[in-house]
């Protein structure tokens, strides 16, 4: 008996030291299925790295006031945090730069070159990455193509070109009226006092040819220029004649309905919400969907993004596991097996992958959204711009106000923003 003791402690001693580490790291991420499913993944973490992985998921809209409550230049009860792209200016004072994490001794530094580079840029600041991208959200572009087929004669006939993926806002705004005919929705919005509706502000500012604010040296400088963002807030009056009933408060679980019951012709969506869209248990137009980049406005084409990364406290004592894990999550194996759980990868080789694509067709125009990609400001203190962006839009476009008075409350009330905080 006292042999078998003495195999067992020494096989035991054996597992414990062969792991390369022997420490714990608490990991703050947000709450959806693809982090439920990492979530399950990480006890084969534990067992190759010898970390001890505490993970605490909360709903998106928590994760950055969690943040805020529990990491400061001195301590932190994390060592890897997931941020919302536009908080990183506001968050980067506390975060490790990139280019200073440890050396890790499991999984290596990914060869970033395999990397979207406008995902990458989701995470810096001041000419600085402060993490690593884990998903490449940005707005996708959904068509009906069974509706394409049926009526793509006497489309051609009525507008003398070719009904499809609209390849321009005119051509949306011609086969929105044209289906508003056939007793079809041309369009779903976003509408609700939401950050989508200041991302909607954003898509539609972008692809009119203006920004909102940009850093200019030391300082900010807003940028809108008033005669195209009232175009852009007249297109969008416009175009919710085509919106179905109740179109100015559509969040995306009125969006989603209502493009899944066989409502509406052509939107866009972030990509994490299209399996519902083609599953047949949930939607009724379950493969009839063609996937795109946005279309193009009289400037250019302009997709929103929306990505997450994480990064490390620069109070962390376990950097080096932190890392590690970060990679773990972002290498090809890991990112492979977590696609069917939600993942939207951010490697150019997984969103192009000819299997991959047999499964999620809609990454493909996830790669082609990816070259268009346009951001939400990026300033300190986003939350107070996005609020004034999202309020003045939507007054703009719900005819609450004037164009023209939308806009210039707009720009007054974000240099009121920048004023406040000595800009």
């Amino acid at each position: 008996m006292k042999k078998v003791f003495l195999v067992l402690i020494l096989v035991l001693s054996v597992v414990m030291f062969s792991a390369p580490y022997n420490t714990k790291i608490r990991v703050l991420l947000w709450d959806e299925v693809l982090t439920q499913a990492l979530k399950s993944a990480i006890p084969e973490f534990e067992k190759k790295t010898g970390i001890k992985v505490e993970l605490d998921l909360l709903p998106s809209a928590q994760v950055f006031p969690k943040i805020t409550t529990s990491v400061s230049l001195k301590s932190t009860d994390y060592d890897l945090v997931a941020v919302d792209e536009p908080f990183i200016p506001m968050l980067a004072p506390l975060l490790e730069p990139f280019t200073s994490w440890p050396q890790t001794k499991v999984y290596q530094r990914p060869n970033f070159s395999d990397f979207m580079p406008l995902a990458f840029e989701a995470s810096r600041w001041n000419g600085i990455f402060m993490g690593v991208p884990v998903n490449a959200n940005v707005y996708v572009w959904l068509t009906r193509k069974d509706l394409i087929e049926k009526y793509k004669d006497e489309f051609k006939k009525q507008y003398g070109y070719d009904l499809g993926i609209p390849d321009n806002l005119n051509q949306l705004l011609d086969m929105c009226k044209f289906f508003q005919t056939k007793g079809i929705y041309g369009w779903a919005p976003f509408t609700r006092a939401a950050e989508g509706a200041t991302a909607e502000a954003i898509w539609v500012f972008e692809s009119f040819g203006t920004s909102v604010i940009q850093k200019v040296g030391n300082t900010y400088k807003v940028t809108l220029d008033k005669k195209k963002a009232v175009q852009a807030i007249n297109f969008y009056k416009e175009l919710l004649k085509y919106a179905p009933p109740g179109a100015l408060d559509f969040g995306h679980p009125e969006r989603i309905a209502a493009f899944s019951q066989g409502k509406v012709f052509t939107m866009f969506l972030w990509p994490a919400q299209v399996p519902d869209i083609e599953n047949p248990d949930k939607s009724l137009v379950a493969g009839n969907v063609l996937y795109s980049a946005p279309p193009a406005g009289p400037a250019k084409k302009a997709a929103v993004r929306g990505a997450w990364i994480v990064a490390i406290p620069a109070a962390s004592k376990e950097k080096a596991a932190a890392a590690e894990f970060a990679y773990w999550w972002v290498s090809t194996e890991v990112s492979k097996s977590l696609i069917p759980k939600g993942l939207l990868p951010v490697r150019q080789s997984i969103l192009l992958d000819k299997q991959v694509l047999k499964e999620r067709p809609w990454f493909e125009s996830l790669y082609r959204s990816l070259q268009v990609v346009v951001s939400r400001p990026r300033f300190e203190q986003y939350p107070e711009v996005s609020q004034v962006i999202r309020d003045n839009w939507l007054a703009g476009i719900s005819g609450k106000v004037t164009p023209e008075k939308a806009i210039d409350d707009m720009i007054t009330g974000i240099k009121a923003v920048l004023k406040k905080y000595g800009y």
